[in-house]
């Protein structure tokens, strides 16, 4: 992602001066996880993941989660929930907190979209 779109998902964010570089290492680090796994988003989903990775490394430094969305968790492939797990679990445990499938369920959701269109667009070359 470009530098400019990272300054501005981090001024969106509000992030508190003394986690902001921890933050963005995390956020790197996240970044790259993804692309080793191969995962390719155009820009808005790019953007949109991005956002959503910067909001919840912040969720996890103040341990305030989204509310349980447990019902939904079939939605997502269990191959995917388990990308996503091993992209975030170190976050949470780094902050000795347990995981919150919910915000993992969250991750999964962009990875999910990100392989499907991926195979829609493979599927009509």
């Amino acid at each position: 992602m470009k530098v400019k779109y990272l300054n501005t998902l981090l001024e969106n964010n509000d992030l508190d001066p003394a986690i902001k570089d921890e933050v963005i290492k995390s956020y790197q680090e996240i970044k790259g996880k993804v692309r080793d796994l191969g995962i390719h988003m155009d820009e808005d989903a790019e953007l949109m993941f991005s956002n959503h990775v910067l909001a919840l490394l912040k969720r996890i430094k103040s341990r305030s989660f989204v509310e349980d969305m447990s019902e939904a968790f079939d939605q997502i492939s269990p191959d995917v929930f388990q990308m996503a797990d091993g992209i975030v679990r170190e976050y949470f445990e780094r902050e000795d907190i347990p995981v919150n499938e919910t915000e993992v369920f969250l991750v999964a959701t962009h990875l999910e979209i990100a392989i499907q269109k991926e195979k829609e667009e493979t599927k009509n070359e």
